[in-house]
């Protein structure tokens, strides 16, 4: 994107110091690639007048010019066609250093020449190299060309692509603005219409609304075809567009002011007075602008008359309806076309084009009417046209605008710094956002249709960061690890996470972030927490995972149909939920034999259920995890009587099961696939806690048992909780080591129970442990209804 800067300053004021405006916006995310000065001429390069031209005696193509340079008169000898009389023009004196070659006295075929007489091309000031430049008649003779034409600032900006709106003049000063807190002013509008229907010069249908949102189109009368005016030649030579003529020429300026794209059409060229939008006909051929004939598909958008294809939808317009030196009526298109489908055109028929580099980024649905008021007006003003009353609008719905909460809380938290609130909501008011609501902890914005990137509201804390600006951001050496642990450390959690399910004997698997519509259904997460791509890479990658579990199946799947039965997988990473934070999420798969290739086949056992259970117990106490138990629960991925909830303080970290036979009966698993699916963002949240050091006692330990009949539905749980209320100093173990249940029992169960007595400091006396033993027995009767047997 290239901009000038004497047209920025039509909007802004960006003040002369280019390289410090160039660093500013660098900084913020838009980068200079290259910053040219135009017109910065030689002093030696000044308004020199013709005052004779007469032909060369030995050249038919070569013309003898009596030149003035306002002190004296000079012979100079010249080759262009429009080398007249009375012309003032670009003329270099002797001296002037061209780089190439530098001018001196000369002879051109036997006649003396005392100076150049030069082109726009060879001044650096455009492409016009078909005659020398002609200047206006209140150029002032022998005075510097470079003050009579003044100078301009050519600032290249690379655009990234999910920032369309700064493809254009008023978007690069709108960024200007936000950075500087200089005024921007649009210009305003004011339209003269003739009496007129213009339902009655045009008929437009769109016949594909999915392709075209959005068709404007105007009729412009009694158009006079000639050149521009001299201030928006300039301007587009400036940014490296060739002026051609007063029509096109508007469309182009427009484009590159507000970054919509337009065409215009000769009126009488187009057929039965009707404007079709619609997909090609396979095979269907068109010829561009560039004399290119491209043969279509019905992938590819065209815009037709009653008769024919007469444009390119989004790319360029045709030849058979261009604008001529003859063309009385104009018909101007302004659109919104679907970015997806402009960039696989343009792709596919290699053809490329202003138009269609907009386009295919996405562009501004309410732009559409705005460009097309703006180029109708300049239509009329310079090029003395007559717009009639009234615009045909085809759309399917008005823009709606959506809005976004930014909790203050999350902006610091995710910049690093403080931001205060009457600062935030200032930038994103600089940035051309509405504040619709406002309270103590956040605000709610609305989003302006030019910006078509902010959808989160972690896109609005990018925005706040990178206005306030990256450099106010203090760089702070890492925290170094020397003996402890850093609980807010989230890499470090992590690993240790990783580090404790690794020693467990577990291989890790790491996938892609993004599954199937499949896959994401394999998940168990309703499809309206969903987070879906607007423009995936593929139909197997359009969804944020939810959940690992799909992923990791792949995998078991996978390894399975290569002949390894035997896995013990699991896998740590984000999942995605729309409307809330990313999660982090480990999900464990254990199938196949724990031990494989032993001499002895007894010695074979293959995972079952307690396996995982142990596992997960392993892992919750090496990472300190605060009153875990395992409770019997459902879930529509394990199969019923085979699924467990695991919690911690009542709140639950995992679920764990067999997963069911219909999900893996395409697999040719020869073993049961057991699944946990564990919130490892819970159990990091836990660490940091210090397990201070115990010695282990010198001296013996006690044991007893008890067992009793108790109501079937009693959980273990029950009873180590209930035993823990009793707080027994002296107790160190309690271990559930039988269950029998039988239809003589009824609707009881028997339970049998080891505890372990000991203290650290001496051995523990039969009267000691018996009173503890007692005092559990009898809480067991009195609480829970037991009987000891």
């Amino acid at each position: 994107m290239n901009t000038s800067n004497n047209w920025l300053s039509d909007y802004i004021n960006i003040g002369s110091d280019t390289e410090g405006l160039a660093d500013t916006l660098t900084m913020a995310g838009l980068e200079v690639e290259e910053i040219t000065e135009i017109g910065d001429l030689q002093e030696s390069i000044i308004v020199g007048e013709i005052l004779e031209r007469n032909p060369h005696p030995d050249a038919d193509k070569l013309s003898l010019c009596t030149v003035s340079n306002g002190s004296e008169t000079l012979q100079v000898v010249c080759g262009a066609p429009n080398c007249d009389a009375g012309k003032k023009v670009a003329f270099a004196q002797i001296g002037t250093d061209f780089g190439d070659f530098k001018i001196k006295k000369a002879k051109l075929r036997g006649q003396e020449s005392f100076g150049m007489l030069c082109s726009e091309s060879e001044l650096g000031l455009g492409d016009g190299h078909d005659g020398i430049m002609i200047l206006d008649d209140n150029a002032t003779v022998g005075s510097s060309l470079k003050v009579h034409l003044g100078t301009d600032t050519m600032i290249e900006w690379e655009v990234t692509p999910n920032r369309p709106d700064w493809l254009s003049h008023i978007g690069i000063a709108r960024e200007i603005s936000a950075m500087t807190g200089a005024k921007l002013t649009i210009p305003e509008i004011v339209l003269s219409e003739v009496p007129g229907n213009i339902n009655e010069l045009l008929t437009v249908k769109v016949e594909d609304v999915e392709l075209c949102s959005r068709y404007m189109a105007r009729y412009i009368k009694n158009v006079k075809v000639g050149p521009s005016p001299k201030w928006m030649q300039d301007y587009l030579n400036a940014v490296g567009l060739r002026p051609i003529n007063n029509i096109v020429d508007i469309t182009n300026f427009v484009l590159m002011e507000c970054g919509q794209p337009l065409h215009a059409f000769d009126a009488r060229l187009v057929k039965d007075n009707t404007i079709i939008v619609r997909r090609a006909k396979h095979g269907e051929k068109t010829t561009t602008l560039d004399g290119t004939e491209l043969e279509l598909t019905t992938e590819n958008l065209l815009i037709c008359d009653g008769e024919k294809g007469i444009a390119l939808a989004g790319i360029m317009g045709g030849a058979n309806s261009e604008i001529r030196e003859d063309t009385t009526d104009v018909i101007l298109e302004s659109a919104a076309f679907n970015a997806v489908n402009i960039r696989a055109s343009s792709k596919k028929l290699k053809i490329s084009s202003d138009s269609s580099y907009r386009f295919e980024r996405g562009c501004d649905f309410n732009m559409v009417e705005y460009a097309s008021k703006r180029a109708a007006a300049l239509l009329c003003e310079y090029a003395g046209g007559e717009l009639v009353e009234g615009c045909i609008d085809e759309k399917q719905s008005d823009y709606q605008a959506h809005s976004l909460d930014c909790r203050y809380a999350r902006v610091n938290k995710i910049v690093g710094i403080t931001i205060t609130p009457d600062t935030v909501k200032g930038i994103l008011e600089l940035l051309g956002l509405t504040v619709t609501d406002d309270c103590e902890t956040h605000c709610t914005v609305t989003v302006p249709s030019f910006r078509l990137d902010l959808g989160r509201e972690i896109d609005l804390i990018e925005e706040v960061a990178r206005i306030h600006g990256y450099d106010k951001i203090p760089a702070k050496t890492p925290e170094g690890i020397l003996g402890g642990w850093i609980k807010a450390d989230e890499f470090y959690g992590r690993q240790q996470f990783t580090d404790s399910i690794l020693s467990l004997g577990l291989n890790e698997c790491v996938h892609i972030g993004m599954v199937s519509n499949t896959d994401a259904e394999l998940c168990a997460i309703d499809s309206a927490e969903w987070v879906e791509l607007s423009n995936p890479l593929s139909l197997e990658y359009a969804i944020m995972r939810p959940g690992l579990f799909a992923s990791l199946l792949s995998t078991v799947a996978r390894n399975i149909s290569r002949g390894n039965d035997n896995l013990a997988l699991f896998e740590l990473g984000r999942v995605f939920k729309k409307d809330a934070d990313e999660e982090l999420q480990c999900c464990i798969a254990l199938t196949g034999l724990k031990q494989p290739g032993r001499y002895s086949a007894e010695l074979e056992d293959e995972y079952d259920f307690y396996d995982l259970s142990g596992l997960i117990t392993d892992l919750c106490k090496d990472l300190h995890v605060d009153k875990m138990t395992i409770e019997k629960s459902q879930d529509p991925l394990f199969e019923n009587g085979i699924c467990a909830s695991v919690k911690s303080g009542g709140i639950e970290i995992a679920v764990i099961g067999q997963i069911k036979k219909k999900l893996t009966k395409s697999m040719r698993i020869k073993h049961p696939l057991f699944v946990g699916i564990v919130n490892a963002e819970k159990i990091i949240s836990q660490l940091g806690k210090t397990t201070p050091y115990s010695a282990v006692s010198q001296f013996p330990a006690v044991s007893r048992d008890v067992a009793f009949l108790a109501p079937s539905k009693l959980k273990h749980a029950d009873v180590v909780n209930l035993i823990e209320k009793l707080n027994i100093k002296i107790l160190s173990n309690i271990h559930l080591f039988d269950i029998f249940e039988d239809e003589a029992f009824g609707d009881k169960k028997s339970m049998a129970f080891s505890f372990t007595f000991r203290v650290p400091d001496r051995t523990l006396t039969d009267k000691e442990v018996n009173k503890a033993h007692d005092k559990i027995k009898t809480a067991l009767e009195n609480e829970l209804g037991a009987e000891i047997r």
